[in-house]
């Protein structure tokens, strides 16, 4: 698919908006006091909806189907360079905060961080 695969384990299928089929990223680090998910978006091969249009709900299904406790969650969306002299297609990395309401993650408030940042995660 042509991302880096040192943020992405698997291609992972979910539901999209209007229960269109989906795709991105995938890649789960569990620690003991804290479980890493990096999403990342495949544009090109994802037929359906973006993980940063579905960002609330993408991490609830994978919190479900991975057993990840909520409190524990740090949840990184990872935009690949599309290889463009276009700044908006540079290679990002969000870490996205959630706010925990009758079990389920709302509210997603987005915060730029830095690929040094999400490797010292990873260690």
């Amino acid at each position: 698919m042509g991302i880096s695969s040192d943020y992405m384990e698997e291609v992972f299928e979910f539901k999209g908006q209007w229960d269109v089929p989906s795709h991105c990223g995938l890649k789960v680090i569990k620690k003991e006091e804290q479980v890493i998910v990096i999403t990342t978006e495949l544009y090109e091969t994802n037929p359906g909806t973006s993980v940063t249009r579905w960002t609330a709900q993408l991490a609830n299904y994978i919190c479900d189907l991975k057993n990840i406790e909520l409190e524990k969650l740090v949840f990184i969306v990872h935009i690949p360079d599309r290889k463009s002299k276009l700044d908006f297609y540079k290679e990002t990395f969000d870490r996205v905060e959630f706010c925990i309401e009758n079990g389920q993650l709302i509210e997603p408030v987005w915060n730029r961080i830095l690929r040094e940042e999400v490797d010292r995660l990873l260690k």
